[in-house]
C-alpha cells in the first residue's frame, strides 16, 4: 500500500508519516528527496533563489520521477509512507501561479497513492511550529490550505484535524487506515 501525507508546512505531516511508517514497519520517504534533483530544489528554496515557478514545478516533477523508481522497488517488499507527493505540487505551485494542467501533465506518469491523508491546521499554529522559508507566510499558507481542501474533494483525501495532540491524531489516522486494510 502506498500512503501519502499532505498538508501545509507545520501541519505535522512529517511526524504523522514517520509514526505510521514505524507502526506499519513501512518504508518512509519524502519529497523533495535527498537525490540530486531534490537537493537542488532544497537549495533553491533555502537560498530563496529567483527561479521561475514553472522551472520549479519541472524540478519537482523530475525529482518525483526518480523517486517513483524507489517507491516502486519498495512497494514490492512492503508498504510505503511518503511525506509530501504530487498533491504538494498541485497545491503550492498552482497557488504560485503555475497552470494546474501543466502540473498534471508533467506528472502524468507517476504512481497514484492508495490513500492520501490531508492534515488541516490553524495557520497561526502551523507558523508557530516552523522556521520561515519562501513558502511560509500567512496569506500564502491560507491559500495553499484552501487549495488542498479543494483537492481533497477531487482526489478523495482523508482529511484529519491536525490541531490536536500528536497521539490523538495518530489514533485517528490508524482508525481511518483500518477501514482500508484487509
Amino acid at each position: 500500500m502506498f500512503i501519502v501525507f499532505e498538508g501545509i508546512d507545520g501541519s505535522g505531516k512529517t511526524t504523522q508519516a514517520k509514526l505510521l511508517a514505524e507502526k506499519l514497519k513501512a518504508f518512509f520517504t519524502y519529497e523533495p528527496t535527498d537525490g540530486d534533483v531534490g537537493k537542488l530544489i532544497r537549495a533553491i528554496l533555502r537560498e530563496k533563489r529567483d527561479v521561475d515557478n514553472r522551472t520549479l514545478a519541472l524540478l519537482f516533477a523530475a525529482d518525483r520521477i526518480e523517486h517513483n523508481k524507489i517507491i516502486k522497488k519498495e512497494l514490492k517488499k512492503r508498504d510505503v509512507v511518503c511525506d509530501r507527493y504530487f498533491y504538494s505540487s498541485l497545491a503550492y505551485q498552482s497557488v504560485s501561479g503555475v497552470d494546474e494542467d501543466f502540473i498534471k501533465n508533467i506528472n502524468r506518469y507517476i504512481i497514484e497513492p492508495d490513500i492520501t491523508f490531508l492534515l488541516i491546521i490553524d495557520i497561526e499554529k502551523a507558523l508557530e511550529r516552523k522556521n520561515k522559508d519562501m513558502f511560509e507566510n500567512k496569506d500564502f499558507l491560507e491559500k495553499v490550505q484552501n487549495k488542498y481542501l479543494e483537492l481533497a474533494k477531487e482526489y478523495n483525501f482523508i482529511v484529519i484535524d491536525a490541531n490536536r495532540d500528536v497521539e490523538e491524531i495518530h489514533r485517528d489516522i490508524l482508525k481511518h487506515l483500518s477501514k482500508h486494510l484487509p
